[in-house]
């Protein structure tokens, strides 16, 4: 639905009421019998109504020139607010215990998941991975809910804007936007819904804020499959593929590590795992490793990439970036060009250490 530029609201009445028809296609012939409503409330719900069934929105400026109305202030004299006449449209959303739709979760049609699938278990392991709950209070006074996947721009770029963005459409009907910030090498994925929020907190049981005391939903430990898409949503954003191509890395949360731990146990993935103070590391074997990209199924081209490389050149190639890697596997940089690249990324990472040391 097109905007309302505010020029527009220092028009006259005349050219305010011609609005309607005029930019927006409103049939004249709906919009003289809405204004021939003699009592303003209901007068004020067709408006609004005839938006909705139109554009899936309503405007507060636009319902009222519909309305035979020069000001928003009518909204305000007969519902107090906006929010009120809105939730008027919001009683015929189906709600349940999952959590509840704000109006721009209906404006976009973002759906809520009725069942646990491969998809969402493997997103859910991204979200504990590296998302993130918040909810918070504008100065406006109303709340912000929002969840946010953060990532390493240099080399997860391509996972952030193809795969996490099609999961959460497929699963959510949900469009992010892509904050990039390169002085930080970092890439945010940020999904603004209360619908979305409330169904991970309130459903999944997932945090808001701190993950520390997260745990992996009991819905999917109690299903293999849902296990381990799981674990390879984890393991896609918070680990690491090492020389040797064994998965290395550690989290925070504790309850996660062991649940992780006992996934990885009744697999039969052979692997090592130290508990610490606060947070527990694991390593996985190149063996083991592979089973896990091949047969579980990885998706994040920065771990992908390293193995189409081993596989097809017998060689580990440290200190290259994801796009690197993918243009020699399509044949747009050679071996030797990267193989430079990265013998002098490491020999200057070795000067830069040793300086620092002295």
């Amino acid at each position: 639905m097109k905007k309302i530029p505010k020029r527009w609201r220092e028009l006259s009445i005349k050219q305010k009421l011609s609005i309607p028809e005029k930019y927006f296609k409103i049939d004249r012939k709906e919009i003289e019998k809405i204004r021939k409503i003699s009592d303003p409330k209901k007068r004020l719900i067709e408006a609004a109504r005839i938006q909705y069934e139109l554009f899936k929105d309503i405007h507060t400026y636009l319902t009222v020139w519909i309305a035979g109305y020069a000001s928003d202030i009518t909204i305000r004299q007969y519902f107090n607010s906006t929010s009120n006449l809105l939730k008027i449209f919001m009683k015929d959303i189906p709600l349940d215990k999952k959590g509840e739709f704000s109006w721009a979760d209906i404006k976009r049609s973002i759906k809520i998941p009725v069942e646990m699938t491969n998809d969402l278990a493997e997103e859910t392991g991204i979200h504990l991975g590296d998302g993130n709950l918040t909810i918070s209070t504008e100065k406006a006074g109303y709340k912000s809910y929002r969840y946010s996947i953060s990532g390493d721009l240099t080399d997860e770029y391509f996972y952030h804007v193809t795969y996490i963005a099609n999961l959460m459409k497929d699963i959510y009907n949900a469009r992010g936007i892509f904050i990039k910030r390169p002085n930080k090498n970092s890439i945010d994925s940020k999904y603004n819904s209360k619908a979305i929020v409330n169904f991970k907190n309130k459903f999944l049981g997932l945090p808001v804020g701190s993950k520390k005391n997260a745990h992996i939903p009991k819905i999917i430990l109690e299903d293999n499959e849902f296990s381990k898409r799981c674990v390879c949503g984890i393991i896609d954003t918070d680990f690491n593929i090492t020389s040797s191509l064994a998965i290395s890395g550690k989290l925070h949360s504790l309850h996660i590590t062991k649940e992780m731990h006992e996934i990885l146990e009744r697999n039969n993935i052979k692997h090592v795992f130290r508990v610490y103070k606060d947070y527990a590391r694991f390593y996985i074997s190149k063996k083991e490793a592979i089973k896990i990209v091949k047969e579980w199924q990885l998706h994040n081209l920065k771990h992908l990439s390293k193995y189409a490389i081993f596989e097809k050149f017998g060689k580990f190639l440290p200190y290259t970036t994801t796009s690197e890697r993918l243009a020699l596997l399509n044949k747009k940089l050679n071996l030797d060009d990267l193989e430079k690249i990265s013998k002098s990324r490491k020999l200057n990472k070795m000067l830069t250490n040793s300086y620092i040391k002295d």
